[in-house]
């Protein structure tokens, strides 16, 4: 949903740009504002778009685990500090 709301505003930014380019509204300070725009649709693409489009959206397959009892080795003993 996400890509089709950016690549959608994208395309709005661009038919506006050309309809002011056509009707010789565009000026520098236009193109300025374009520029800052174009760099504020850029971050957000990097930051909302990106990675919804790359995150992995499949559902994990259950790992078949086999379960086997070992008899538990102990590395110290039980009671190290022995009183008297």
């Amino acid at each position: 949903m996400l890509v089709k709301l950016y690549w959608t505003l994208w395309a709005a930014i661009a038919f506006l740009a050309l309809l002011m380019f056509v009707t010789g509204n565009f000026t520098m300070m236009t193109l300025v504002v374009f520029g800052f725009v174009s760099f504020g649709m850029i971050f957000a693409g990097m930051m909302c778009v990106l990675p919804s489009t790359v995150g992995h959206n499949a559902v994990p397959e259950a790992s078949k685990v086999i379960v086997e009892k070992v008899k538990e080795e102990k590395i110290f003993h039980s009671n190290p500090l022995a009183t008297r």
